[in-house]
């Protein structure tokens, strides 16, 4: 008799291995909760245009990857191959936009019919985060810190790992890009292989991820993306490695990386390791405006990151569980200030993890709103930080309850956070 086998590029996971899966969801969990962001769930199996609409009919991902069924009905399904555009459809049919921003997280399986390498499974499981309504470049460095602060938090120190970041640009930069690189790869049409030939007129992006290293070396020779950037792409792409800069956050700049999804424009980054192998990318994100808009929801920009973490398995030295405690809202008041306010809460955030349970920034126009929104997400504590207050090196703890609040030394935080309540 036949001997029963799991589904190739599927596994058991037995007890030590799902104890440490466990923990590492609960601190990702625990860390994104820490940031303001909110746990939903969303279906395993969608209708398939969530994927057409999304990714791009012409997608790896879409032509070759996907698990994708009719149902006794007779209706398409998919078994969702990432979890980006079933959390926008969410969004859309369960009309979040009316509480903006909204800072949503979610882990789960996900599924892809690709050859199983080392850390690459037909089945696996992604942990995400995503920003929906903020259009500046401050909720792409809260992501990509988060990331990077996740990582340190289980003990996978930034010498595991090196961050790379590119701009794809806006369509018009990349329209006039495609173009080019087009006709540039018609010169070499000799070294292309069948996949790169097949996306030549379809997306030749994509052709600048290949593997092969033939392919690789006429890549050095080919045009880059940076060069064809208009005035507004461009201008963002600098902002956003100065306040990388500002906040610490070491990158490297990769003209050739792109992401094998439609969705994304402007900033994009992975997060790249040399312990795993061919393989070496475990974590990646950017930005995609317009996402939203193309399945048929309202125009608001978005951006977010998926980790694989079979990947981080690979990878992870220790993992513990933060305890629950407080529940803190900073309040940078005035949009020119968030960025300071930021640098400020980072540097903060671990001295605190084991009394802190949520340690949220945002940005309001005045005061008054900042505290609105406290109360509406139940905070004990709102932590105030003005112009005045950062160019004091002071910070104003308010009491939610009591409705009392105190003013005190930046540097004595740390310790009045061992006192409250």
């Amino acid at each position: 008799m036949k001997k029963i086998q799991p589904v190739r590029g599927t596994k058991d996971v037995l007890e030590d291995e799902y104890l440490l899966r466990l923990q590492t969801i609960a601190q990702f969990r625990s860390l994104t909760n820490q940031y303001g962001f909110r746990e939903i769930e969303t279906p395993i199996i969608e209708d398939s245009e969530v994927f057409k609409k999304s990714l791009g009919l012409s997608s790896d991902i879409i032509k070759k990857e996907t698990y994708t069924f009719k149902d006794r009905s007779n209706n398409e399904i998919t078994l969702r191959p990432e979890g980006t555009a079933s959390i926008i459809r969410c969004f859309i049919n369960s009309k979040l936009h009316q509480t903006l921003p909204q800072k949503l997280t979610y882990d789960g399986p996900m599924f892809r019919y690709d050859r199983p390498q080392r850390g690459r499974l037909r089945q696996f499981h992604q942990l995400g985060a995503e920003i929906i309504g903020v259009k500046d470049i401050s909720a792409d460095l809260e992501l990509i810190y988060m990331a990077r602060d996740f990582l340190n938090r289980i003990k996978i120190s930034d010498s595991f790992f090196k961050i790379h970041i590119n701009s794809l640009g806006d369509k018009e930069s990349r329209t006039k890009y495609s173009k080019e690189l087009q006709n540039f790869f018609r010169d070499h049409i000799k070294v292309l292989t069948a996949e790169s030939l097949d996306r030549l007129d379809k997306n030749p992006l994509r052709i600048l991820d290949t593997k092969n290293k033939d392919e690789q070396k006429i890549l050095k020779k080919a045009p880059k993306l940076k060069d064809f950037l208009n005035n507004e792409s461009s201008d963002i792409f600098d902002q956003f490695q100065g306040e990388c800069k500002k906040l610490q956050i070491p990158f490297i700049v990769n003209h050739n990386l792109v992401r094998g999804l439609d969705y994304y424009n402007n900033i994009c980054y992975e997060f790249i390791s040399d312990y795993l192998g061919s393989q070496d990318s475990f974590l990646a994100g950017g930005r995609y405006d317009g996402l939203i808009k193309s399945m048929n929801g309202p125009d608001y920009p978005g951006c977010g990151f998926a980790a694989g973490l079979e990947r981080i398995l690979l990878m992870y030295k220790d993992v513990s569980v933060i305890v629950p405690g407080l529940h803190l809202i900073v309040i940078a008041v005035g949009k020119e200030n968030k960025i300071k306010a930021m640098r400020i809460i980072n540097k903060i955030r671990s001295q605190v993890a084991n009394r802190v349970t949520i340690m949220e920034l945002i940005c309001k126009d005045n005061l008054s709103k900042g505290l609105k929104y406290a109360s509406e997400k139940k905070a004990s504590h709102a932590i105030i930080l003005g112009e005045e207050e950062i160019s004091n090196h002071k910070i104003i703890i308010k009491d939610l309850k009591k409705k009392k609040q105190k003013t005190i030394q930046m540097s004595e935080f740390v310790k009045e956070v061992s006192n409250l309540k």
